[in-house]
Parts: C-alpha cells; structure tokens; sequence
C-alpha cells in the first residue's frame, strides 16, 4: 500500500515505529478474533489496523504478542514480548524498550481506526513534543489507540513492577492529551455479535 500524504514531516514519520497489539486470549470471543473473517474474502479481523497504520507508515508495521503464525505473516515485523500476560501495558513497554522513539499503538482488535484517526493523533503529538502519551478520547481515553514517547516508559515500567497492568490508571500520572474520535472509530471486537456492527472496507476506511 502507498503511503497517504504525510501531515507531518516524514521525518517524524520515521521517528515513530507502529504496532499492533496482539496478545490477547479472545476470552470472550470463543476463537481467536485475530482471525476472524473480515470484510473481503480472504482477510481477517487484524488485517485492518495493520492496513490503516501501513496507510500512514508504509510497511513498517510490526506486531507485539503472541499470536497465529498466519497473523505474524501479515505485518513487517515482530517485536519481542518482554512482560507476556499482563495485558496491553507489556506490549506497550516491550516497544519502548525496542524502539529508541516514540510508538504508535493500535490494538488489534479495533478494526476500525482509520488514517484520519492516526493522522489527527500524530498532528498533536507532533505539536506536543513534551507528551507522555497522545491518546484517543470518546467518553474516555482509548490507550491502546495512542502515541506513546519514551517519557511514558519508566513510569509504565514500575507500574508492570508493582503488579499494576491496567493502563488507565497508569495514565493519570502521565501528561496525556487527548483526541476526540468518533466512537465507532475506536470500537473493540470483543464478541461475535460485534463483527456485525461495524462496517468497515479494505484499508482501515469506515463505510
């Protein structure tokens, strides 16, 4: 896929390593969600955010979790998970730990997030260089749809070390702005009832 137009400079594209949050268990969904047909034949659920953020980064993306190796064949890469088991915050931690710079996180499970989304996220973060952390924001902040900078990193390390794994609660320490999305932008697919309402087409674009 073609990069779009960058709304920043690509040097700060480059700057920022995208990933895809993929460990997850699908609990609730009953399967693995991951793989989950999605849209046109032939592509699953975590295609999408992989797409959307490949629609901004190029083909860059790398994922972080364990997971399919059909869904490691998908993206550009595969980030070690450092902190296997506590949920999103490892995985965020894992590619800090990685990547000398900031990251841009999507879950893999949210297949709706789009370019305009990612753009809007990045355009703040790039005006905002002092940032923790830029996150989405519908009635409440979306961490794993998010930028997050090395400034974040030490206090989500300690967090990981006191047993705390949940995100939000680590982000009230931070200096966090936030970004209105639409709701439907930052839905996750949690159960099977919810494939059916979201509607989405090739490339991360919402119908």
């Amino acid at each position: 896929m073609t990069p779009e137009r960058p709304i920043v400079s690509p040097e700060f594209l480059a700057s920022v390593q995208p990933i895809v949050l993929v460990g997850g268990k699908s609990r609730r969904f009953g399967r693995d969600k991951l793989r989950e047909p999605w849209g046109c034949v032939g592509r699953v659920l975590v295609q999408q955010p992989i797409e959307a953020l490949r629609g901004v980064f190029g083909r860059r993306v790398k994922l972080v979790g364990a997971c399919d190796p059909t869904v490691v064949q998908l993206a550009d890469g595969v980030i070690p998970d450092l902190h296997p088991g506590v949920g999103p915050i490892g995985g965020i931690v894992s590619a800090l730990a990685h990547w000398s710079g900031p990251i841009f996180v999507l879950a893999g499970d949210m297949p709706s997030f789009a370019g305009v989304e990612i753009t809007s996220i990045l355009r703040i973060a790039r005006m905002h260089p002092s940032a923790h952390a830029v996150c989405a924001f519908t009635d409440r902040l979306q961490p794993c749809a998010a930028m997050y900078t090395q400034r974040a990193r030490p206090s989500l390390e300690a967090s990981i070390c006191r047993g705390d794994y949940k995100l939000l609660s680590v982000l009230d320490a931070f200096e966090v702005l936030s970004v209105p999305v639409a709701p439907e932008a930052a839905r996750n697919i949690n159960v099977p009832i919810d494939v059916h309402q979201v509607v989405v087409q090739p490339g991360g674009l919402r119908s």
